[in-house]
C-alpha cells in the first residue's frame, strides 16, 4: 500500500512540473470531480478539458476549479460520450486548440438493473460507457499523448478482476448479460491497454479499481426508492469498508502523476520522481513495463491466470482489432 503521506507528498511536488494539459471524461461527479479538485489545489497552470453531458449543470463546479487555481484554464465540453460519434466531436475540438496532452482520465459509466440498452449506433449503453468510448478518445487522442511527456492513460473500472470473455462475440451482441457486459468491459480494457503499452511505449496505461468510494452513482443510475435504499439501507453497512472520496481523489491524481507508473520507453522520471526501487510492475510481471492493473491504494494488482492465457494467445491484439473496427462501423451508422 502507497501511504497517504506519500500520496499527499507527491500531489505535492507536481507543481514542479510545467504547463501541464489533461482531460477528463467522466470529471463533473464522483471519482473524476474528486481527482480533479486535486490537480486544480496543486498543479501550477495547468490546462484541462472536461467532457461531460450538461454545462449549466457543471458551471458552479467549474467556478469552483477556477478559485482554487487562479492561472488554471478548465474548459468544459459538452458531450453524450456513450455516442462515439460525439467522442470523436470532443476529440476534434480538443486537437484544434491543443499540442499535446499529458493526462486522459476516464471515468464515466453507471450501474443498470436491466437489459441492452444499445444506443443509435448499436452498442450497449453502459458498454460503451464502460468500454468502447474510453478507447476511442484514446484511438483519437494517441498523437497528442504522444507528443509529450509525461502521458499517461488512466481508465477507471476493474483493473485485476479480469474474467474469461467469449472471443467470438466480444461486443455481445448474441450473448449480452449484465454479467457478461461486466466481464468484457474489465477483460477488454486490461487486455487493450496491455497491446497499446506495446505500440505505444511512450505513453503509459493504468486500468484502476477504485476500491468502495461514497460516490453518487446509485443517486444518477437507479429510480428514487431503490437509490434510497442502497443510500439509507446498504451504504452505512458498507461504509467502514470505504475509501474517503478525498482520499479517492488524491490518490487517483497520484496515479495520474507519479513517475512509479512510467511508460514501457520511459523512466522512473516521468512523473513526479520516485526511486527506481518504487517503479510498479506492469501486466507482464516485469517492472517499468508501461501498462498497469493498480488497486484502490496504488498496488499493482497480481495477473489474473486468464489475463497471462489470453496474452500467451494473442487475444490482446484481437481485442483492440475487433475494438477498431466496431468503432469505425459505429460511426458509419
Amino acid at each position: 500500500m502507497v501511504s497517504l503521506r506519500t500520496v499527499q507528498a507527491s500531489n505535492q511536488a507536481l507543481r514542479a512540473i510545467p504547463n501541464i494539459t489533461a482531460l477528463f471524461v467522466g470529471g463533473t461527479s464522483g471519482i473524476g470531480q474528486s481527482t480533479l479538485r486535486q490537480l486544480a489545489r496543486h498543479a501550477a497552470n495547468p490546462t484541462v478539458y472536461i467532457v461531460g453531458r450538461n454545462q449549466i449543470r457543471a458551471t458552479p463546479f467549474l467556478e469552483e476549479l477556477q478559485q482554487l487555481n487562479p492561472q488554471g484554464r478548465f474548459h468544459f465540453v459538452e458531450a453524450d460520450v456513450s455516442l462515439i460519434g460525439n467522442v470523436d466531436r470532443a476529440c476534434k475540438q480538443i486537437m484544434n486548440q491543443e499540442k499535446h496532452l499529458n493526462f486522459l482520465f476516464m471515468t464515466p459509466g453507471g450501474i443498470s438493473l436491466g437489459g441492452r440498452n444499445d444506443t443509435v449506433e448499436g452498442i450497449d449503453t453502459l458498454f460503451a460507457l464502460r468500454y468502447y468510448s474510453r478507447m476511442r478518445f484514446i484511438q483519437n487522442l494517441l498523437p497528442l499523448l504522444e507528443s509529450t511527456g509525461p502521458s499517461r492513460v488512466v481508465s477507471i473500472y476493474g483493473g485485476g478482476f479480469e474474467f474469461s470473455i467469449n472471443p467470438d462475440d466480444l461486443s455481445l451482441q448474441h450473448n449480452f448479460s449484465l454479467l457478461n457486459a461486466y466481464k468484457h468491459s474489465i477483460t477488454m480494457t486490461s487486455l487493450s491497454m496491455d497491446h497499446l503499452s506495446q505500440k505505444h511505449p511512450a505513453i503509459s496505461f493504468i486500468h484502476g479499481y477504485p476500491g468502495l468510494v461514497g460516490t453518487n452513482i446509485y443517486s444518477n443510475s437507479f429510480p428514487p426508492p431503490v437509490a434510497a435504499l442502497y443510500n439509507y439501507g446498504m451504504w452505512p453497512l458498507m461504509w467502514p469498508f470505504s475509501v474517503n472520496l478525498k482520499e479517492s481523489g488524491e490518490r487517483h491524481l497520484f496515479h495520474l502523476s507519479s513517475a512509479r507508473y512510467p511508460a514501457r520507453n520511459g523512466v522512473s522520471t516521468q512523473g513526479v520522481p520516485v526511486d527506481p526501487s518504487d517503479v510498479s510492475t506492469g501486466i507482464d510481471g516485469q517492472k517499468g513495463s508501461g501498462a498497469y492493473l493498480l488497486n484502490w491504494s496504488g498496488d499493482s494488482r497480481p495477473t489474473r491466470s486468464i489475463l497471462r492465457e489470453y496474452r500467451d494467445q494473442g487475444m490482446d491484439e484481437r481485442v483492440w482489432q475487433h475494438t477498431v473496427d466496431l468503432l469505425q462501423a459505429a460511426v458509419r451508422g
